[in-house]
């Protein structure tokens, strides 16, 4: 098996790197991040001076939302990298690993910042053919950023012991983010829309996110699923270092089958026309 030096300390972890250790653990994903960071802030501005409108909000909401959330999935990329073998990123599969995400990342929000631009929808709009196979290419680029955490994980833990509960809420929540956030995502978007039985607007939703609070919303469980690769790995992060490492990897497994569980009842809420929070 072979070992990493690995950025968290003590029995079940801690994180205390500073920005240039960030910086210099993945530079590709690093200025991925602030330039994603860049655009969220762009389309505050953007939304702040610009009263077009999608769906009831502005139309640089969705820019907006993934960007930040994107920033989110390379940032956490990043605290997982040197959990891989030494030299891993050096070679070429460490290299397609780090560039496939990236371009599939960079088509996805030039075309959702364009179509903002234009004020109409990037998803879920195929009122055209070129609409149509953008958005089909959408699909495919949301698969990639999905699967490639599957060969993340399969890495990470086949060069470290799973006895670690970091490395197992790592590769746990890097499979889930794969299994729920895929699932709950493909289904989405082969729909009309994300609301169900509920009003095609989201200018009453739940602040930031958006989602329904008057029927169902496929967003959620979407939502839930891809952040599974922070939740589980922050929750082992809060086990106590007292308690031995037998009973904190039974925690973080019984956080992630709680996790998800929880994330398949929003889904099956959401198809049901059932609003996560009422308004």
């Amino acid at each position: 098996m072979t070992t990493t030096t690995q950025p968290m300390h003590g029995s079940h972890g801690s994180f205390h790197w500073n920005w240039r250790q960030f910086r210099d653990v993945q530079p590709t994903w690093f200025y991925t991040t602030i330039a994603l960071v860049a655009l969220m802030l762009f389309c505050l501005v953007a939304g702040s001076v610009d009263e077009r409108l999608i769906n009831g909000v502005s139309v640089w909401t969705k820019p907006f939302k993934f960007s930040l959330s994107l920033a989110a999935y390379f940032a956490t990329l990043i605290f997982f990298v040197p959990y891989l073998p030494d030299g891993y990123m050096d070679r070429f599969k460490g290299r397609l690993l780090v560039g496939l995400p990236v371009l599939m990342t960079a088509m996805e929000m030039l075309y959702i910042t364009f179509q903002a631009a234009q004020g109409e929808a990037s998803h879920f709009n195929t009122s055209t053919p070129f609409h149509a196979a953008m958005y089909s290419l959408m699909g495919f680029g949301a698969t990639v950023l999905v699967a490639v955490l599957v060969w993340f994980g399969w890495t990470v833990g086949r060069h470290n012991s799973m006895a670690n509960p970091m490395v197992l809420a790592i590769v746990l929540g890097l499979v889930l983010t794969f299994l729920l956030g895929g699932t709950f995502g493909g289904y989405m978007g082969n729909q009309s829309s994300h609301w169900v039985s509920a009003a095609t607007t989201d200018a009453d939703g739940i602040w930031l996110v958006k989602w329904a609070t008057d029927g169902g919303d496929l967003r959620v469980a979407h939502f839930f699923g891809m952040h599974a690769m922070q939740a589980i790995p922050l929750f082992a992060l809060t086990l106590p270092s007292s308690i031995s490492r037998n009973l904190a990897c039974t925690l973080v497994i019984t956080f992630a089958a709680a996790y998800s569980a929880f994330t398949t009842m929003t889904f099956i809420q959401a198809i049901q026309g059932t609003p996560f929070i009422s308004g």
